[in-house]
Parts: structure tokens; sequence; C-alpha cells
């Protein structure tokens, strides 16, 4: 490895980027969000190592994939190991999914864990950090290629992985002019969950870093669950009417499925309406729009009792979507009708109900677009090609069992890539004689 010291442009731009992130921290302690674990994130309050391991998960979707790989290595490591393992996140969500993940391992011998906020990447910090936390490997999860973490990784000689790896069209232009800084000290070895992902971390890289694996994503589709909460709701909806579900249905769109709201109520005044905005506060704002319309409706958590036909209840409280899915005729998966990129239509698909969502979904490309063309997602391009489809789902049989049979047949082949990363952490920590 070329020390540092021998690459003067590496030192101007050290200099410079501490500069920059000194003079940056006292505006980034006003704000609310970031102040949230300052104490870690400057390393004034800091764990000590050595650790096994250090994972990265920006934030909360990387932390529920880090809790299924640290799920699956506790099981793969011999009873006998013990591992320090110090997972990081850069948001409270991050830190809040990693706390409730990582439960599971409180009572496992096979891995002491320990979650903290990500430090800060000034230069300076991140020397002090790879120094106090002494890893032996650090894991980066998906795509956050920082530069003074990639630095003091490679100055105190800690192999970096970065695992689930995407990189949009977008980020590689922008990654590109940096190319001869990242295959100097980018990771050591990059797992990416598709060819034009790998293709595009390669030209940034270098190909011989670059494999292939399963995205790890396709791991948490277990079909078939038993929620709890589909008994609590089946009570307030009538038994003989079709119940129609909007789910995750955001600001921007919400013109758009008032217009279908009213459509299907007047071709089917019988259908009962669940309204789940994805932000729970603009409830209100949707009963104002309900009433303008002289369309019944209301709250979720002010409900005691049966709703009528031709009702909307419109959704104030967390936790039951999953279990509206279980018992919906037909659903839309929101936030795909304008230029948002979606929200996840996976979840009305583990429950055997096919969804409709619009022709936004870059949020979920990762699934690929052949679930559209198995029949598993119906794509509309409006909402007048909307209010038709929900229309024939509502006559339709959901066919749950046979539905669920078929995304077990689908989803089958794409999973393993939690097996396959941890298999790459073993290995990797073999060679360097952990094991």
């Amino acid at each position: 490895m070329t020390p540092l010291r021998d690459l003067p442009l590496i030192k101007i731009f050290l200099i410079l980027y501490n500069f920059a992130w000194r003079i940056a921290l006292p505006f980034l302690k006003r704000l609310p969000r970031v102040a949230l674990g300052w104490q870690q994130r400057t390393l004034q309050d800091a764990v000590q190592g050595p650790f096994d391991i250090w994972i990265q998960a920006a934030s909360g979707g990387e932390s529920m994939l880090t809790a299924m790989v640290l799920e699956d290595l506790a099981a793969l490591l011999p009873k006998d190991t013990t591992w320090r393992v110090l997972v990081t996140s850069g948001t409270q969500q991050g830190i809040e999914s990693l706390v409730t993940g990582c439960r599971i391992f409180s009572a496992n011998s096979t891995l002491a864990i320990t979650v903290a906020y990500f430090p800060f990447d000034a230069p300076q910090l991140m020397d002090q950090a790879f120094k106090r936390f002494s890893p032996a490997l650090a894991v980066i999860v998906e795509t956050e290629l920082w530069p003074g973490f990639l630095i003091s990784a490679k100055r105190n000689t800690v192999p970096v992985l970065l695992i689930n790896g995407r990189m949009s069209v977008k980020s590689a232009a922008r990654y590109r002019h940096f190319a001869g800084f990242f295959k100097k000290y980018g990771p050591e070895k990059v797992l990416a969950i598709s060819p034009a992902d790998g293709e595009r971390f390669a030209r940034i890289v270098g190909r011989e870093r670059v494999r292939l694996i399963n995205n790890i994503k396709f791991d948490r589709i277990e079909t078939g669950k038993t929620v709890p909460e589909r008994i609590q709701i089946a009570g307030l909806l009538p038994k003989s009417d079709p119940f129609l579900l909007l789910g995750s249905i955001r600001r921007q769109e919400e013109e758009k499925i008032l217009w279908t709201i009213e459509r299907i109520l007047a071709t089917r005044p019988d259908v009962v309406i669940g309204l789940f905005p994805k932000h729970v506060e603009r409830a209100g704002h949707w009963l104002g729009l309900l009433e303008k319309k002289h369309i019944s409706a209301t709250k979720r958590s002010e409900m005691t009792t049966c709703v009528s036909s031709g009702s909307v209840i419109v959704w104030d409280t967390f936790g039951e979507l999953a279990g509206a899915y279980g018992l919906a005729r037909a659903a839309f998966v929101g936030g795909s009708l304008v230029n948002l990129g979606g929200q996840n239509f996976l979840e009305p698909l583990i429950f055997g109900l096919k969804p409709v969502i619009g022709p936004y979904w870059r949020n979920f490309a990762w699934v690929g677009r052949e679930i559209v063309t198995a029949g598993l997602v119906q794509e509309v391009a409006d909402e007048n090609e909307l209010v038709t489809e929900l229309l024939a789902a509502l006559d339709a049989d959901p066919e749950r069992d046979r539905v669920i049979q078929q995304v077990e047949e689908f989803f089958l082949p794409k999973k393993g890539g939690t097996h396959q990363v941890c298999q790459q952490i073993i290995n990797t920590l073999t060679e360097l004689g952990k094991i």
C-alpha cells in the first residue's frame, strides 16, 4: 500500500476537507436532527474497541438489512465464538431500527453488538474513530462512500467491504470524476445487486473488486404472514361489502386520488375505502377534502363501530397497514401516480394481494420490471386507468392462496443474498486470522 505521505494531492485534499468540516460543525450542531447523538458523532462519547466488524448503515432501510445480516451471521458462527460488532447509522431512524432489529442478539453469545451514531467524516475524527474502534473489517451497506472513512480505513490497513451495492446512473456519473481516488481508496470488494450496478461500480473501483449477489431485500419477503391487527380492523368493516385500500398516499397525488375515490363510489356505492396517507398528519386535511365532495368519512382513531357502505376510513394511526392489506379485495400503493419514486408495493403481495401502482416506482426498480410482466403487479399510466383496474379487481376473486404460491415461485430464485454476504464476511475474517 502506498503511504499517504507520498500522495501530495491526498494531503491537500485532507487539509481542505478537514477545514470544511471545521467550518461546518458549528452550523450542523444547530440542526435538531444532526444534533442528536452529537457526543457520539464527535467522539466525545465513543465506545472502545477493538471490534471484529464495524458496519455502517446510512439510515432506516440499511439498518433493517444490517439486522438481517447479523441474524444470519450469528446462526453461522460456531457457538464458542464471540465477535464484537459495532453498528453505526447517521440518522435517528437508523439508530432506532438497529436497536430494535438487534434486540434478538442480546442473549446470543456469538455476537456482542454495540449501536452508535456514525462519526462525522472529518478526516481527523475518522482517524480517531479507527484508532479507537480498531475494527478488523469495515462494512458499508449499499452505497455510502465517505472519503474520510475510506482514507482512514486504508491508513489503518482495515479492509472495506461494500454489501448490497447499488448505484444509480446519476450517482455513477458523479463518482466517475473521482475514479482515480476510488481505485486507490475504495472498498476492497463490492457485492453488487445487479449486472448494471456491478458495471457502474467496476468503472469506479475496478472490475476485479466487484462480484454479483442476490439483493438482500428479497430475503425479507415472507408470504402468508399472520397479523393480529387484521382481527381488530375486520370488526370495523361490513362483512358483505368489498374493502378497497389506498395505501401510502402522498400529498402531491391527493387530487388524483380524490378524483379516483369519487369515480369508484359513483360506480360501486357498496365499497368501503381505507385511505392511508403516507403522513398521518394529512388525515384532517383529507377529511376536509372528502366533506367538500359530500363523501362520508371518519378518522380511524375515532371509530368504535362498523362503518356503512360507501364510506371512507381515513387512517390516522400507525401499525395497521399490513393488517389492512390482509383484508382488502383490491389495493393501490401510492407515491407512484406522480414522480415521487413509489412506496412499498411488495407488502400487499406478502398477503396474496396483487396491487395496482402508478408509472413512477424507481425506489423499487431493484425488484425488476419482470414483476409487472409476470402479472403480480398491475401498472397504470394515470388515474383514469387506475379507476378501471381497481373496479376490475373489486369484481374479481383475490385468490390469495394462488397468488401467494406465485409470489413464492417468483422470488425464490432471487433470495439468498444475506447468506452470500455472511459467507464473504466469514471468508474475509478467516483470511485475516480472526477465525
